[in-house]
């Protein structure tokens, strides 16, 4: 997903006064961004939070969590169709090229930043002038969002034809799934602290990145003809209808937040802090380089459109199995080895997956699918390393920086328009003339790798560094 998600990251909190009815609370802000990164310094308890005051006994208390996992399950299956696999939809029904699927990548970076930066004032104004609940902001999100999934599915009818309308239903699909995202974190991480609220995000981490894997998965055996693939957008408006039905097991607003004492952590932390800082937007370019390659280089390799998004699915399914697996293990912390480990994980699968259509001729397309295949699977892990260590060290590292999770969103959004951005400018080269047909691998490759192998070696002169330091220090 864009991130990433990637979108796809910011220190949450109340974005305007609830009516009274509800509770007496200290007013926050409310920020941007989809993953453990916009929930960092609400679980710091960072943000413009006014000194507490006495509450109600009617403030809202935490959000059952089977009610949150579900509709995070339900709407990333929705974000995993309609931002990750929809290159794949347009392929299969419209025919696109290669140029097109990295201009609607970067386009929707662009869409779904501009969407997450605007969630603060939107939600305020709708609270305000309609008198809606976050709770109520995001029925109405789910309702409009429904009903932009069969805009394709009603454009033949209104005598519009050809791939715009789809495209006009990503771009506005994209910025509300910006805006969607921020609310669902408030209600994540809302009357929860400490340990709880770490368990809590972890689990959530698993729920939304399985929810893409299904995704990916359902989606194979309706590609498999273009009438069923035509199907798969205007289905998702059954996604958000369900996604109605459970918002009213949430509490009409999210749960006050909860302040907690910070044991101190050790000085390594705040150094692997800046490191991970370094890594994930680097991630996010690479990722997003990545997603619109993909249906090209399947179909270079002859794979059978039922199993392309099954295959295409191997860095999600690695990812849903590291996050689970680094929720679990302490041993990583406070170690620089994870750094090293996800960094070069995500250059060595990026680079295995754009030049595994080259090896067709040494190891067949059978053998050269299957390397594309353990490029993602390696490539994953990388993105699910990174990621988790990167949380990690923002929570633990307290009350280092309040502006963390602006910053986390700045870099990030960076990410999700530089990765495409490299692809379309190579692509476009080819389409032009101006560069060889063959020279497209290696060009992407070059680009995107020159920032991520800089940003890797970055990092591992940071290691060295803080090594020979502490060995002095001795």
């Amino acid at each position: 997903m864009l991130r990433t998600t990637p979108a796809a990251n910011h220190p949450a909190g109340r974005m305007s006064p609830a009516p009274a009815r509800l509770r007496s609370r200290p007013v926050q802000d409310r920020t941007v961004g989809k993953g453990w990164v916009g929930l960092v310094a609400q679980a710091r308890g960072h943000g413009r939070v006014k000194p507490q005051v006495a509450h109600s006994p009617l403030v809202a208390g935490p959000a059952p969590l089977w009610a949150l996992f579900l509709f995070t399950f339900l709407n990333s299956v929705g974000t995993g169709v309609a931002q990750n696999g929809i290159f794949f939809v347009i392929d299969r029904v419209y025919g696109s090229t290669r140029t097109a699927n990295y201009t609607l990548g970067l386009l929707l970076g662009v869409t779904y930043i501009v969407g997450a930066m605007g969630a603060q004032p939107l939600v305020r104004g709708l609270m305000r002038l309609a008198g809606l609940s976050e709770r109520g902001v995001l029925a109405l999100l789910m309702i409009v969002m429904g009903v932009l999934c069969q805009v394709t599915w009603l454009a033949p009818a209104l005598g519009a034809s050809g791939v715009w309308p789809i495209w006009l239903m990503v771009l506005l699909y994209s910025p509300l799934s910006g805006v969607l995202w921020p609310i669902v974190e408030s209600f994540v991480s809302g009357g929860r602290s400490g340990e709880g609220l770490r368990r809590t995000m972890g689990t959530w981490n698993v729920v939304w990145s399985s929810a893409t894997v299904g995704a990916y998965f359902a989606m194979g055996p309706l590609l498999a003809s273009v009438e069923l693939a035509g199907k798969i957008v205007p289905l998702l408006g059954l996604v958000h209808v369900a996604g109605v039905i459970v918002l009213w097991k949430l509490p009409a607003s999210p749960g006050e937040h909860l302040s907690e004492q910070h044991a101190p952590h050790p000085p390594v932390f705040e150094k692997l802090l800046t490191t991970f800082r370094v890594l994930l937007p680097v991630s996010y370019v690479v990722s997003t380089a990545l997603g619109p390659y993909l249906p090209g280089a399947l179909n270079g390799l002859g794979v059978a459109p039922v199993w392309m998004t099954p295959i295409a699915a191997g860095w999600l399914i690695a990812r849903v199995g590291t996050f689970w697996w680094m929720g679990k293990s302490a041993g990583w912390h406070g170690r620089w080895s994870p750094a090293i480990v996800g960094g070069v994980a995500l250059v060595g699968g990026f680079a295995v997956c754009v030049m595994s259509p080259r090896l067709v001729g040494v190891l067949g397309t059978t053998g050269a699918t299957g390397a594309l295949f353990a490029g993602l699977l390696l490539f994953g892990t990388g993105m699910a390393v990174i990621y988790t260590a990167a949380i990690y060290y923002a929570l633990e590292v307290g009350k280092a920086e309040v502006d963390a999770g602006g910053k986390h969103e700045a870099l990030i959004g960076i990410g999700y328009t530089i990765g495409p951005g490299v692809g379309l400018a190579a692509s476009l080269g080819v389409d032009r003339g101006a560069v060889a047909p063959g020279l497209f691998e290696p060009l992407v490759l070059g680009g995107v790798g020159l920032i991520a192998v800089g940003a890797v070696g970055a990092v591992a002169w940071r290691i060295g560094h803080a090594r020979r330091a502490a060995k002095s220090a001795r």
